[in-house]
């Protein structure tokens, strides 16, 4: 048995039944290419093979009397591969709109409680001879670094490469605690959890200050209307201008994914002088300014975005759960010149790097420790209300995240791997995420939001790939080779 972190509980405890807490992807592989013998039978199969590399796949949570203190893992005494594996097909034409559309009916959905936090599909009948396997994961057992680690574990770098032999004992399921175990270790676990408190306040009273003198002094001297500072003072802390993302959501989603071309960023990069994250930024700025435009909505002050950023040590890779802190990072969206939103980004960031330097990364993590999961749960719908009556300042607008991912070809069970999208979690006002995962030559991009918020979320992906191809008419980027795997784009 092994206890969920602060951080892992409170992804768990702020689940609602309009806000499922599962991330995931939609990983399309290449079947004109892939093995005779290929299909879900030979996924299956590896699936079944590598999951003793794979041990949280095996475990399910067992919550604690009262929800006082977090959860535990323990592995499923009455685990079914079967339960989390299913195969499903699209009807002819197969087109990718269809798979879309299906993604975003299957993330709509909490996963099962009763069984360990995770689910597969394998796809079929999508057009072009390709096929698609979408896999969730809840987000209580992984962060997006974690996750891509996790599936990595299913590919190979070749596509005849062989299972490595399990090292392990046949495996020996854990049996679930008896209650009167449960209430002891609560009690004496509250007892402890209000000695951690005074000392996580002593050891971090000083941080806590320097996190929110500047909170105080923006609430002291608001920022001008039209947004003229946000290029002045980059960083600045302020509340987010309201948007059509702010608001409360129901469990209805939209999905859309496609592949950009990572050459073309780099070379953007290589141009401008900045980095390919302020060039990923700076596109979603540009995305962002024209849908708002066309929609009459867009704020005279920048929006901002929620980035997410692991913390997590060389020694902690693979080893499952979260371990992130929250950046708040400008998007110039009030500047109509794409280098000059470049420039802003760039300006934003290195402040950012700055902040962050300033302030130990494991700060959130250790506050995470300290609330009881009941008290989450209960903030969790407070919060739903106050975002139903426009209550709150949103801090952000939506979150936008950035994952490394392989630069080499991966193949699943022999198939090559076309392209590997992200699956993110929209909630109660964040009603848009847009996470991107690299991939060889291309950067992977899915749009996961509610879809009363953003009904026409595949325009909002021509607009990201429009601001692309403005920016680098800007930065006279020409002749840049298009990766070919591209072509897999939804």
């Amino acid at each position: 048995m092994k206890q969920l972190s602060g951080l892992d509980s409170a992804f768990l405890n702020l689940e609602t039944p309009d806000a499922p807490m599962h991330v995931g992807c939609v990983s399309i592989l290449d079947l004109k290419r892939a093995p005779t013998h290929f299909g879900f039978a030979s996924v299956r199969a590896r699936l079944a093979e590598r999951l003793y590399l794979l041990p949280m796949l095996r475990k399910r949570v067992v919550t604690m009397p009262l929800n006082l203190i977090p959860a535990f893992w323990i592995d499923d005494p009455e685990f079914q591969l079967s339960n989390h594996v299913q195969r499903l097909k699209l009807k002819s034409p197969g087109r990718d709109r269809q798979l879309a559309e299906l993604v975003a009916d299957l993330i709509s959905k909490p996963l099962d409680r009763n069984r360990p936090l995770w689910a597969f599909y394998y796809v079929e009948g999508l057009s072009r001879k390709r096929v698609a396997c979408i896999s969730l994961i809840h987000h209580a057992c992984s962060d997006g670094i974690s996750s891509a680690q996790l599936l990595a574990k299913l590919l190979d770098l070749t596509p005849d490469a062989q299972t490595p032999a399990d090292p392990a004992l046949p495996h020996d399921d854990d049996e679930l605690p008896h209650t009167i175990d449960r209430l002891l270790f609560t009690a004496r676990e509250v007892w402890r959890r209000q000695r951690a408190f005074v000392q996580v306040v002593r050891d971090n009273a000083g941080i806590a200050w320097q996190l929110t003198r500047p909170f105080l002094g923006a609430l002291a001297n608001p920022p001008p209307a039209d947004g003229t500072d946000a290029v002045e003072a980059p960083g600045r802390l302020r509340p987010a201008p309201r948007t059509r993302f702010n608001a409360r959501i129901d469990a209805r989603r939209a999905y859309a994914c496609r592949s950009l071309s990572l050459l073309k960023m780099r070379a953007i990069k290589k141009a401008l002088h900045i980095t390919v994250n302020d060039v990923l930024l700076a596109i979603c700025a540009g995305a962002l300014r024209a849908y708002l435009l066309e929609k009459g909505e867009l704020p005279e002050r920048p929006l901002t975005a929620a980035v997410p950023v692991s913390v997590r040590a060389r020694v902690e890779r693979g080893a499952g759960g979260n371990r992130l802190t929250m950046l708040s990072a400008d998007l110039p969206t009030h500047l109509s010149d794409p280098l000059a939103r470049a420039a802003a980004v760039a300006r934003g960031t290195a402040h950012l790097k700055t902040s962050h330097r300033a302030v130990p990364a494991r700060v959130l993590m250790d506050w995470m420790e300290l609330p009881a999961p009941a008290l989450l749960g209960s903030a969790a719908r407070l919060y739903e209300s106050f975002v139903n009556r426009d209550l709150l300042h949103p801090p952000f607008n939506l979150v936008i995240s950035n994952v490394p991912g392989p630069p080499v070809p991966l193949y699943l069970a022999g198939a090559p791997l076309l392209a590997n999208y992200p699956i993110s979690i929209p909630y109660h006002g964040l009603a848009f995420n847009l996470t991107v995962l690299s991939y060889c030559k291309q950067l992977d991009v899915g749009l996961t939001a509610h879809f009363g918020t953003v009904p026409d979320i595949e325009h909002l992906m021509d607009l990201l790939e429009a601001a692309l191809d403005e920016l680098a008419v800007a930065a006279n980027v020409n002749g840049v080779t298009e990766n070919p795997k591209v072509q897999a784009s939804l």
